[in-house]
């Protein structure tokens, strides 16, 4: 996604690593609404931009991270979750960090074999592919 900053242009990205679509856009225009210039580029002071890149940095992480556990994580289980833990953020801004917290967790849990976390945290089936 371009950006305008103090007359300069700059990126800002997040990519889903198993389609490599970049979704920054839909997710900065989720939490506020952005000033656009004449020519329809959103324009960001440098402190909106120096934000935004420090979120969509942590929403990336989340993504590799996913990535790297895609071949053991169920799909449904890991929506669930996300869902039960997330349910209350009120901002996009929480939900990054908060998705961000479950899935180190959840990471931390797979390396270690922890089955009572993956148990309690409905994780049956994932379990069940970090065990075979």
């Amino acid at each position: 996604m371009r950006v305008s900053v103090n007359g300069e242009n700059r990126e800002l990205h997040v990519y889903d690593r198993s389609t490599g679509v970049d979704y920054a856009k839909q997710i900065l225009c989720s939490q506020e609404q952005l000033v656009t210039d004449m020519y329809g580029e959103f324009v960001l002071t440098e402190e909106e931009y120096n934000h935004w890149t420090e979120l969509l940095a942590i929403q990336q992480e989340s993504e590799d991270l996913l990535f790297k556990l895609k071949d053991v994580l169920v799909k449904q289980e890991l929506d669930d979750y996300m869902y039960e833990e997330t349910k209350y953020m009120t901002t996009t801004i929480e939900t990054i960090h908060m998705e961000n917290i479950c899935i180190k967790e959840l990471k931390e849990a797979l390396e270690k074999g922890d089955e009572k976390w993956l148990t309690e945290n409905h994780f049956v089936k994932t379990l069940k592919n970090v065990t075979k």
